[in-house]
């Protein structure tokens, strides 16, 4: 079936600077909905998102929508303008008087897990973004069983009808075999959720377990640091390349797209067994309780000492990964665009 309605994306999610994590994974999937499309009448707003290298799309030159408050008030007028059809949200917040079909996106539902309430992400604000999104949308994604859960859980009757499309990547740039002698890389930030104290101390016992062990290396932006922890998109692959394994025991993610991208470099993995991590995850990654340090440590000495081990990871992420490519992500969403459109 041929989409000949005006679909407009939303691209505030892309920021004002080099995209990444979720964002990135979005501007992927955006490129390949874009390249397969015969007669794409696609819009992408705001103007921020211009210039991020979606040369299929044709991006739409206007005022900024940010903001909550603008966002309620000029985007209707802005999609009825557009002569819309279709609202294309990779976040939760919408126009509640959209003059159009939307779809809202929920990444995750932090508060949702255990001793994170207090984290940002987890405040009034974002709980209403999503029950407000579950009442007025026509359509919410989610990237995993596990938010799926979640939401439905939070939102007992949901008036949207709600969808998983997993997030994905693309293949590594560099395919060169690593002998992975590097540190153990851990991506992301340092909000508590991403369980880095536990890691650090993790780190130190397996340390003391096997004098040997490589380094522990956060690789991330931090809150206290500015401009801290940025590294370009070839400098992450690069790193992975050389980590020993890549290490992620958060507590709580809705997707867990460092997974993947290690995966995809050849990179075994170590990883947390909660919320979509497992799920992610397969046979393809060590998993281990996050909230036991001497759990995390016997893993970290495990997969430094055990070369068969690390060699069956590399080999079942890379098929892991490959099931998950950009394209696959637009597909799902373009199957979701005819079916509201039809």
């Amino acid at each position: 079936m041929s989409l000949e309605a005006t679909i407009v994306f939303d691209g505030g999610i892309l920021g004002a600077g080099p995209p990444t994590g979720v964002a990135r994974a979005f501007l992927d999937a955006l490129a390949a909905y874009a390249a397969t499309s015969t007669t794409p009448p696609l819009r992408l707003l705001p103007p921020q998102a211009e210039g991020q290298g979606l040369a299929h799309v044709r991006e739409l030159r206007s005022a900024c929508v940010a903001g909550p408050l603008a966002r309620q008030l000029r985007l209707p007028a802005l999609l009825r303008a557009l002569g819309a059809e279709l609202f294309h949200a990779p976040i939760a917040a919408i126009p509640w008087r959209a003059p159009c079909r939307t779809i809202a996106t929920v990444h995750d539902l932090p508060w949702r897990a255990r001793d994170l309430s207090g984290e940002p992400g987890c405040g009034w604000r974002a709980r209403f973004a999503v029950r407000r999104a579950v009442a007025r949308a026509d359509l919410v994604i989610v990237p995993s069983r596990a938010t799926e859960r979640d939401l439905r859980t939070e939102c007992p009757t949901p008036r949207a009808r709600i969808a998983v499309v997993a997030h994905g990547v693309p293949a590594a740039p560099d395919q060169t075999p690593s002998a992975h002698d590097g540190p153990f890389l851990a991506l992301g930030d340092d909000r508590p959720r991403k369980n880095l104290a536990r890691l650090a101390a993790a780190h130190a016992r397996a340390r003391h377990l096997r004098p040997s062990l490589p380094a522990l290396e956060f690789v991330g932006p931090r809150r206290r640091e500015a401009n801290a922890g940025w590294v370009s998109e070839a400098e992450k692959h690069a790193r992975l390349g050389r980590a020993r394994a890549l290490v992620h025991v958060s507590l709580h993610e809705g997707f867990g797209l460092p997974l993947l991208e290690a995966m995809a470099r050849g990179t075994p993995v170590l990883c947390s067994d909660r919320a979509s991590l497992p799920e992610l995850a397969g046979d393809a990654a060590l998993v281990v309780d996050p909230t036991d340090v001497e759990a995390i440590a016997a893993a970290l000495v495990r997969i430094d000492a055990d070369e068969a081990l690390r060699a069956r990871l590399v080999a079942a992420g890379h098929a892991r990964a490959a099931a998950f490519p950009p394209a696959a992500t637009a597909a799902a969403w373009r199957r979701l665009h005819e079916d509201l459109l039809r």
